[in-house]
């Protein structure tokens, strides 16, 4: 186990122990796993970690063997990824050029505002929405889960 300096250039001396979290008093201290609490179960980023990277390996490993198959070529490739980049390029250029003009930034502005706008309404609207669930779920556990907004039940014989 390491001693190193915790707190900056004039820190206390304590030992380093990486990941694990530390218990127990300052005389006597022990290790445990990262969460006590959840007992052996496997932390969840852990195992999306894991599927993403047996993803990756699948796609590679699926990608090499159609390129083996008759594939374009590894230059092929290069000349193609050559040809996006040079699009890109004058992609770039031409937004660069435009954004020059203080009309074009006016719209720039206008068009970012709407996009603000719908998407805090949108946001808003979900919000109203997700509440009123919230709020609808206590009277359908009373009882009043066939009913509809007026209080009239849905089967229509009221």
């Amino acid at each position: 186990m390491d001693v190193v300096p915790v707190g900056g250039e004039r820190g206390v001396l304590a030992p380093e122990v990486g990941t694990k979290q530390l218990v127990g008093t300052i005389e006597e201290v022990k290790t445990h796993g990262s969460d006590p609490t959840t007992g052996d179960a496997t932390d969840p980023w852990d195992t999306v970690h894991d599927e993403f990277g047996d993803l990756g390996r699948r796609l590679k490993d699926t990608y090499e063997k159609v390129a083996s198959e008759g594939g374009p070529s590894e230059q092929e490739i290069k000349d193609a990824f050559g040809t996006l980049l040079g699009a890109w390029n004058q992609v770039a250029a031409s937004v660069t050029t435009a954004l020059e003009s203080p009309e074009v930034r006016q719209h720039l502005k206008a068009a970012a505002g709407s996009l603000a706008s719908a998407l805090g309404n949108t946001i808003n609207d979900l919000g109203a929405e997700l509440r009123d669930a919230q709020n609808a779920e206590p009277a359908a556990a009373d009882g009043d889960a066939g009913a509809n907004e007026h209080g009239k039940s849905e089967g229509g014989a009221d």
